[in-house]
């Protein structure tokens, strides 16, 4: 006997084919985010793309999973545009070769930018977007998808389409929450099925990678300044791996995770046992780590290490990088990476020189809210060369360059020639500092600019460089161990609440 929930699934399954010969010209589509990359429907969007369906404006953000048919059948995007929040490799090469493909900041700071009233509305019909595609598990008995890997954004996604189609994946696994983690068939109004032996996910090995020299040198300096019962959140890229894999080795213990993207050295991180989430200050997390997102790069193990693993808490967005929750959780670690700064402290990780690279992602919220952390400590990371043998400390951020962290709120900075703490340091000594630890070959350069420029003293003969637990009567890591800026206080209150409380 038929239930009513199987009814109601048999009612609203679709083919790829009959979505699309609804999708009408001039159409707004948001094709889901990392973990919740739209497939089948994206990619029958791309064949029909031409002089009968045209003026559509795809709404990107961080698709990994690639669609460079897009640029096959339409180069110039005549009929097409993208508008990208996160760059990856695929369409990174659009804007390369045809300078097509908007760039932005998704810009946290306020919310998620599709939460803008421009786009989110109770009124379906006045919602924002015309589509939203989004991959999910296959639907329990209840009739909830799971959003799996890609439960990020889809809380704010479904609050911004008019029309919202679930892509059912069988090899996603069922991501235990968390918060606003599923969805029900009644809150859809269609879904497909995904041919996942067509649509594989991009494969990486992980496991085989291996950390350059520079990479291990940046993770022994970044040990230096963790200790037990740190809260950690690695961003993404080889060097916050690189971190991790450092990690398991240092003896570390009672360690928790609450971070955006959950990869490959968490979960090893979380297998060596040193992870116990006991000490986390946020109540309802205490024994779970938390994460948003991950990439399935290695299918299997991921779902063997997902699937209804009650160790593990998937939340959105608004919960994860919320610089107020941040700000709660003592001891609260972040390890990102950046792609140039400047002797001011600027930073930049999105566009550089013209050109985009990436996006901002969880970054600005990160290093913003662990500053804030009792005891938090926020490390940006890089190695002083670039791939093309450039020097990433510069003395000025160039022309054309996004500016992801300003200089007020930088804080640790790392390379393979050391760490350094910009946080309470006047000019002379952020640039003295900054320089430091940029390639020895880098530093009679930088110097130079940095007294043509005033950002070092011309006679003062007193050496501006600072050094935790020494010079310049800056206090240790241990010193301030229980330290806790009082931001937050000024923003929510102070002790009216032992769990807001911005002490």
């Amino acid at each position: 006997m038929t239930t009513p929930i199987q009814q109601k699934l048999r009612d609203k399954k679709r083919t790829p084919q009959q979505i699309l010969d609804m999708v009408k010209s001039g159409s707004w589509i948001q094709p889901g985010s990392v973990g919740g990359d739209s497939t089948e429907c994206m990619k029958e969007l791309a064949k029909r793309v031409g002089p009968n369906l045209k003026d559509i404006e795809i709404w990107n953000y961080a698709n990994f999973f690639p669609h460079p048919e897009f640029q096959q059948v339409d180069p110039k995007q005549e009929y097409h545009a993208f508008h990208e929040f996160f760059y990856f490799p695929w369409n990174r090469k659009a804007r390369d070769t045809n300078n097509v493909t908007s760039w932005a900041n998704w810009g946290w700071t306020l919310g998620m930018y599709f939460a803008h009233y421009r786009f989110t509305n109770a009124v379906k019909a006045n919602r924002g977007y015309d589509w939203w595609f989004n991959a999910a598990s296959p639907p329990d008995e209840f009739g909830f998808f799971n959003w799996s890997y890609g439960t990020n954004n889809c809380k704010i996604f479904s609050e911004c389409a008019k029309n919202i189609v679930v892509e059912v994946r069988s090899d996603y696994p069922w991501a235990e929450g968390g918060r606003f983690n599923t969805i029900n068939i009644d809150e859809i109004d269609y879904w497909v099925e995904v041919d996942v032996e067509k649509y594989k996910w991009p494969q990486i090995n992980e496991k085989g990678i291996k950390p350059k020299a520079e990479e291990v040198a940046i993770a022994e300096h970044v040990l230096k300044i963790m200790r037990d019962r740190d809260i950690i959140q690695l961003g993404i890229g080889g060097l916050p791996s690189a971190v991790a894999t450092a990690m398991t080795s240092a003896g570390l213990k009672d360690l928790g995770i609450h971070t955006e993207m959950l990869n490959f050295g968490l979960i090893n991180l979380i297998e060596s046992g040193m992870v116990t989430n006991k000490y986390k200050s946020l109540p309802g997390d205490k024994g779970k780590s938390v994460y948003t997102f991950g990439f399935p790069v290695d299918v299997d193990w991921y779902y063997k290490t997902i699937h209804r693993n009650q160790n593990l808490a998937v939340y959105d967005i608004g919960y994860t990088n919320n610089i107020a929750n941040l700000a709660r959780m003592d001891n609260m670690v972040a390890i990102n990476n950046f792609v140039a700064i400047d002797l001011l402290g600027q930073m930049s990780t999105g566009f550089y020189e013209k050109r985009p690279i990436s996006g901002t992602g969880g970054f600005f919220q990160f290093v913003l809210g662990c500053s804030q952390s009792k005891g938090g400590r926020a490390c940006v990371c890089a190695t002083t060369r670039s791939k093309h043998g450039t020097s990433r400390i510069v003395p000025f951020l160039p022309e054309g360059c996004s500016v992801d962290i300003p200089a007020q709120f930088t804080s640790h900075i790392c390379t393979e020639y050391g760490i350094v703490n910009l946080r309470g340091l006047n000019g002379y000594e952020r640039a003295a500092a900054i320089i430091s630890v940029a390639h020895p070959d880098d530093r009679e350069w930088l110097t130079k600019e940095a007294h043509e420029n005033g950002l070092l003293a011309p006679s003062f003969p007193v050496s501006m460089l600072p050094k935790e637990g020494g010079a310049r009567r800056y206090p240790s890591i241990a010193d301030r161990k229980n330290y806790k800026i009082p931001a937050m206080s000024d923003n929510i209150g102070f002790d009216w609440d032992p769990y807001m409380s911005g002490k």
